[in-house]
């Protein structure tokens, strides 16, 4: 599997919540006592079974959030993901990308490296946006 990348600039392809990455009960208590530890988040492993926010369907579990405030702002502008945006980086996007960093910050020399990149670093979108921007043949700042 190639690069998969949510509209904010999460890597689904890395995500072990991601349908691809998710194939039993185990895989997914897994991410459900990570995401407790790590970000506070308190979801039932039968609900980590996340299809992306590409499609129409994506929301059926609960996953991505249905009211991803960031997915419906890139759709209705038109956009692919919000590296193409030029108000980039704008306030939804910037908090976002805040409180995962204050996650990476205060885990980053308390875990193994293995548990840092399974569980934190596909969250890591100001990376990913920017290399996105770095790349365009078409600047856009």
């Amino acid at each position: 599997m190639g690069q998969v990348v949510a509209r904010c600039g999460f890597r689904c392809d890395a995500c072990r919540a991601f349908a691809a990455n998710n194939r039993s009960h185990d895989d997914r208590m897994r991410v459900a006592l990570a995401w407790s530890k790590y970000f506070g988040l308190k979801i039932p492993p039968e609900k980590l079974h996340c299809n992306g926010c590409r499609g129409e369907e994506c929301v059926a579990n609960g996953l991505p959030d249905p009211t991803c405030q960031i997915r419906s702002c890139v759709i209705e502008r038109g956009m692919n993901t919000c590296a193409d945006c030029y108000d980039y980086p704008c306030e939804k996007i910037e908090s976002r990308m805040n409180e995962v960093e204050e996650v990476m910050l205060r885990f980053v020399d308390k875990i193994s490296h293995e548990e840092f990149e399974a569980y934190i670093a596909p969250y890591d979108a100001r990376k990913t946006l920017n290399e996105m921007r770095d790349q365009r043949t078409d600047r856009i700042d």
